[in-house]
């Protein structure tokens, strides 16, 4: 009887030591402790993008620079002033970013 109670104790403990990582690990990612960055992933698609970057997270990033970002893009960044304004996309896309555009 001692033999079964032990074994019970010892699998009531297990689970809790689960239960208690698993709170961790999910409090952990909500607040990305650890991550010097969290990565915003756009589910949209790009028109267009000839320079599209794939990442081994599985992750895409277009590089292309233009005159304006895709309406699509959440994050434009400016990447030259002079002598014009020329724009990038910074968005990370899971799955491809956009067919390849057409100069």
């Amino acid at each position: 009887m001692k033999s079964s109670s032990t074994t019970l104790l010892v699998i009531l403990a297990v689970v809790h030591a689960v239960l208690v990582v698993g709170i961790f690990a999910a409090v952990a990612k909500e607040n990305a402790v650890g991550e010097s960055k969290v990565i915003d992933i756009n589910p949209g698609q790009l028109k267009c993008c000839s320079n599209c970057n794939f990442s081994f997270s599985g992750l895409y990033t277009c590089d292309d620079v233009g005159k304006k970002c895709d309406p699509v893009c959440k994050s434009c960044a400016v990447v030259k002033t002079y002598p014009a304004k020329l724009f990038r996309c910074t968005d990370t896309f899971l799955g491809m970013c956009g067919p390849p555009c057409k100069h």
